[in-house]
């Protein structure tokens, strides 16, 4: 059955091409992932369209490849995130030393070795939230029929 994203039909054929890259324990999971993959590309790139990055006409008309250079420059304009700063690592080194043992030694990592890391994990996470927020309201106003979880 196809799924329809607003105006847009997204065909059986193109669930099943999309498929290979949603490895699951069934072909039904994989089926529902694939789609809900294709619906959120559909949602970012209308999305785009409305922030005339691209038309609407040229949307059902783009490679994969052209359609992540509009996603990734979207996402670019649309998600900022704060950088973790010292204080802000440091609080969370803190909070979380036993995740820092070094299982050899059996002692803690100092801070300075595990810096870099704990600041790409809460600049990661920050941003993982801020396109989760985005998406859910990219998805409360669209219509989508024929995605079953």
């Amino acid at each position: 059955m196809p799924v329809f994203v607003n105006n847009c039909e997204i065909s059986d054929e193109e669930v099943h091409a999309e498929m290979i890259n949603h490895p699951a324990p069934d072909v039904d999971a994989a089926r529902l992932e694939a789609a809900r993959a294709l619906v959120v590309r559909q949602l970012l790139l209308e999305d785009a369209a409305e922030r005339e990055l691209i038309s609407f006409k040229d949307i059902s008309g783009l490679e994969e490849e052209q359609g992540e250079a509009v996603i990734i420059r979207l996402l670019d304009e649309v998600i900022t995130t704060p950088e973790a700063d010292s204080e802000t690592c440091a609080r969370f080194y803190e909070q979380h030393k036993a995740s820092f043992l070094d299982k050899k030694t059996d002692k803690i990592l100092a801070y300075e070795l595990v810096e870099p890391h704990i600041s790409q994990y809460l600049e990661d996470r920050a941003y993982h939230a801020a396109f989760h927020a985005y998406l859910d309201v990219l998805m409360s106003k669209a219509k989508i029929v024929g995605l079953a979880a």
